[in-house]
């Protein structure tokens, strides 16, 4: 499988079975996720696995009650060792934290796929409840809850995403012209030019009041 086809496999699933995940599965995706980009190859990913049932249940609960959560038989909670990389990059860090944690877990999520699995990126929970269930330092950041198993529900198709050429800019900020070949998508929003007038409209404003 190739890696568009994997892109298009992952969705997010809140419908699981209840079977069980080889750890030798759960091990390989971590494994090959800590593959992902980080700054100055510091790597601050760190990931609890939580397969306890009470446990995934309170995490579902801390997840502003997302009980669906708790279906899936193991949740890969991933954390951040943040002022590990602010010592190297200061107030940076945080952000350089963030975008190494991201990476890691988009390939997590990726890799899942990869071994006929399934898995949402969960990003809505109550930090606190999370870190005191799972004994969670305060220093360290919680970024995502990845509920983690076998789909028990069929695949949808994947929502409508918008054209690239709204949100592609050129040279600088705000600027759309382009060699209309780069997108063979836009002969298809040719088809419904009223619609696409109106995206772009509200693009342009969005622009205007982020300057």
């Amino acid at each position: 499988m190739n890696l568009v086809e994997l892109l298009q496999k992952r969705y997010s699933c809140r419908k699981y079975s209840d079977k069980d995940v080889d750890d030798k599965d759960i091990g390989k995706i971590i494994n090959h996720a800590s593959l992902a980009p980080s700054a100055g190859n510091l790597q601050p990913w760190q990931v609890i696995v939580v397969k306890d049932k009470l446990k995934r249940y309170s995490l579902s609960v801390a997840s502003l009650s997302q009980t669906w959560m708790k279906e899936a038989p193991v949740h890969l909670v991933i954390c951040g060792n943040v002022n590990y990389v602010k010592k190297f990059y200061k107030v940076k860090g945080d952000l350089y934290a963030k975008q190494d944690c991201a990476a890691f877990i988009e390939n997590i999520l990726l890799l899942a796929a990869d071994s006929g699995l399934s898995t949402c990126w969960v990003g809505a929970f109550d930090d606190a409840m999370v870190k005191r269930e799972l004994s969670i330092p305060e220093n360290v950041d919680v970024y995502a809850i990845i509920p983690l198993g076998y789909s028990n529900e069929k695949h949808p198709n994947h929502k409508k995403r918008y054209d690239p050429s709204i949100f592609t800019f050129f040279e600088k900020y705000g600027n759309r012209k382009q060699d209309k070949s780069l997108f063979p998508l836009e002969k298809q929003v040719s088809k419904i030019k009223d619609k696409s007038k109106d995206i772009f409209n509200k693009a342009d404003e969005l622009v205007k009041h982020s300057k």
